[in-house]
């Protein structure tokens, strides 16, 4: 099997498991507060919308640049691929991060807006799947080289 079906495979399980997750904690928090203190509400859903709003446009930039821009100067494959996964699984990471974040403010604050927060998450995990086009792009080394200092 080859890298990117095994990453493929490994997203797809990801998204399967927050997906079930969410609902389940969705299911039984019945919209039900835990904290009603107005101020701790606010700076709550002010870090969880604040993650998501630069959380999102960062994971972006950092795939973009570490996998289009600062490649490993070696030609070795297997480098590059574990370099490709890592920043993959970064950015996956802090999207997760974001939703994790938001999905708290939801449940401890009552916050709609965390609520939102975490269904633009989730539409935009869609967005980071592993396409094999790109990925057989970004692994052959037929392209202009750019390498990291």
């Amino acid at each position: 099997m080859d890298w990117i079906k095994k990453l493929t495979i490994m997203f797809w399980t990801i998204v399967g498991v927050v997906l079930v997750a969410v609902a389940v904690a969705f299911y039984w928090s019945h919209g039900v507060t835990i904290v009603n203190d107005q101020s701790d509400r606010t700076i709550g859903e002010g870090i969880a919308i604040l993650t998501m709003l630069l959380g999102i446009p960062l994971s972006l930039k950092l795939y973009h640049v570490y996998t289009r821009e600062k490649l490993p100067k070696e030609k070795d494959e297997k480098r590059l691929v574990n370099h490709i996964v890592k920043w993959f699984l970064l950015r996956l990471g802090i999207v997760l991060m974001a939703l994790t974040l938001n999905f708290i403010a939801f449940v401890v604050f009552g916050s709609q807006s965390g609520l939102l927060c975490v269904l633009i998450c989730l539409v935009f995990l869609f967005f980071c799947r592993p396409i094999r086009g790109e990925l057989t792009y970004l692994q052959n080394s037929e392209r202009e080289e750019k390498v990291c200092e």
